[in-house]
């Protein structure tokens, strides 16, 4: 069969234009380079290129790493609120067990971590700021700072061993109770314990006693961090001052008065403190003379300017 106009044959024209076709896609293909995938690349980094990249490797991490350790920091922040939280709740469960009435505390020959023991048994960790968990025997001269936790009661680098007759042996923390936040008995315990004492009848009606008692609980402080198991601050307490210069850290000197043992800048230059209410917050060292330790609590001016080091801290 002849296709119109032509004297070929269609399938002759067929075959010839695929047979063309072919040539031509064969010779293109040859046109294309070769690709050898095998084989390394000419050239590789430079010297200077690699310290480029090294450069922004190490700028990228100094702007991030302090950004890191701000959120590592503020996560053990929380965790410190959250522990003086479930303390909080111990409080409450205790009072409800012995009529509203707060723990008898030292001079009842029982501390407030003996108490309240029956409700974190075996959580130990609790009575641990997580900022501060070295412990004093670990301390020379068992000199504390603001990172330090007291104890372990019994360690003889701690104070020779001493346990006091409201202590138990290998007890420890870094938590203090506001040592007015109890129903101690007047009276010390009998002879043959030296860590009691007889209560001044002035003194007796500062404590706190009972929950009941505590008007404006949200003002009154129950625990806070503290680099001794509690005290009993009083109007006429001073600020310590200028911590000491010590190898690997500083000291304060916490013996200058009760409340210089809760003045310590452990989360940013504040106290986590519990209340009486089971609230928790973070509280700056100047406010901790206006909270209401005790029920007779009167604030006292202090001078600032005597204590500089406390300035560099927001209120």
């Amino acid at each position: 069969m002849l296709e119109a106009g032509s004297n070929k044959p269609a399938s002759n024209q067929l075959s010839w234009g695929f047979a063309h076709m072919k040539l031509k896609i064969v010779m293109t293909v040859r046109m294309i380079p070769k690709l050898n995938l095998c084989k390394a690349p000419d050239k590789g980094f430079t010297l200077i290129e690699l310290l480029v990249v090294i450069s922004v490797i190490a700028i990228l991490m100094a702007l991030l790493l302090p950004g890191l350790g701000k959120a590592k920091d503020q996560a053990k922040s929380i965790q410190c609120a959250s522990n003086l939280r479930q303390f909080g709740i111990m409080y409450e469960m205790y009072a409800q067990a012995h009529g509203e009435n707060l723990p008898g505390g030292w001079n009842s020959g029982r501390m407030w971590i003996i108490d309240l023991m029956p409700y974190y048994k075996g959580a130990g960790e609790i009575r641990f700021c997580p900022k501060a968990k070295k412990l004093l025997q670990m301390v020379a001269a068992n000199a504390p700072g603001v990172l330090t936790a007291w104890g372990i009661y019994g360690n003889p680098n701690f104070f020779g061993g001493t346990i006091p007759d409201w202590a138990e042996p290998n007890t420890y923390g870094s938590y203090g109770v506001n040592g007015w936040a109890h129903n101690p008995p007047d009276k010390g315990l009998p002879e043959g314990s030296p860590y009691t004492y007889d209560i001044a009848e002035v003194d007796r009606p500062k404590y706190w006693r009972n929950i009941l008692n505590v008007r404006h609980p949200a003002t009154v402080p129950l625990m806070a961090d503290a680099m001794w198991d509690g005290t009993t601050p009083d109007t006429g307490d001073q600020p310590p001052p200028n911590p000491i210069p010590l190898e690997g850290g500083e000291a304060w000197v916490f013996n200058t008065s009760d409340m210089a043992k809760f003045c310590l800048p452990r989360h940013s230059g504040k106290v986590n403190m519990l209340f009486i209410d089971k609230s928790t917050r973070k509280v700056g060292l100047k406010e901790l003379w206006t909270l209401r330790w005790h029920a007779q609590w009167k604030e006292k001016r202090i001078n600032w300017k005597k204590y500089e080091w406390i300035e560099q801290y927001p209120e």
